[in-house]
């Protein structure tokens, strides 16, 4: 039998790659019993780092939350584009890198602020009802796909010609897929997102955060109770 869960706060839980955001939520809900759970903000299933878990009334601040700052840091590999933007989809274009990796800085630099980004194909985001991936599936022409995306902070962690790596800070709605092959463009070249992790949700970090595997060694109300950021 489930045991039932009544305390309310925030799971911060550090999840890999490969796993499903809503996995995490059926996880939790294999072993308690909660009045309602959630999480603010969709992890990618090969993007990995903090995802935010809202339990009981915790899942009343969700909105709220999910419009904090977040930040990521992203790999970009040059030379390659893939349909998702992301290492999911298959290499639809493999060329050389053009571009020369010294003059980096120059390019970056040029998205911090306000400015109008291309929503991806495959995203969850709707026109008319229907998600974009579902259109992009059916090979239906996809207009009006730019929306207005904010861009804190951008600092380089390591760069050679075919990858470069950056932590981010944006506001909701940036797609960090979308920026990789915004970036690659920009430089005459191609790219994309190889990898992606969350590190930071308004306050909450990877600091505060507990491993996805250790959430299946909770046995009891106490383990969880303990990794719980009461509210």
């Amino acid at each position: 039998m489930k045991q039932k869960f009544t305390s309310n706060g925030w799971l911060v839980v550090n999840k890999p790659e490969g796993v499903e955001s809503f996995g995490v939520i059926r996880k939790l809900k294999f072993r308690y019993q909660f009045h309602k759970i959630g999480f603010a903000g969709t992890l990618d299933p090969l993007a990995s780092g903090i995802l935010l878990i809202g339990i009981n009334k915790a899942t009343k601040l969700i909105p709220k939350i999910h419009l904090s700052n977040k930040s990521y840091e992203v790999q970009i590999r040059f030379g390659a584009t893939t349909p998702t933007l992301d290492s999911e989809g298959r290499y639809t274009s493999l060329e050389p890198v053009c571009h020369d990796f010294q003059d980096r800085i120059h390019y970056i630099k040029k998205f911090i602020g306000i400015y109008q980004q291309k929503i991806p194909n495959f995203s969850a985001h709707k026109k008319e009802g229907k998600n974009f991936y579902e259109l992009a599936r059916n090979n239906e022409d996809i207009k009006d796909r730019y929306k207005q995306v904010s861009l804190s902070s951008l600092k380089v962690l390591y760069s050679n010609p075919s990858t470069l790596g950056i932590e981010l800070e944006c506001q909701t709605g940036f797609y960090v897929r979308a920026f990789a092959s915004e970036l690659a463009s920009t430089m005459g070249d191609k790219g994309y997102a190889s990898q992606i992790k969350r590190l930071k949700i308004g306050e909450f970090s990877m600091d505060r955060s507990v491993d996805y595997e250790n959430i299946l060694d909770f046995s009891s109300i106490n383990d969880l109770s303990t990794n719980l950021i009461t509210i």
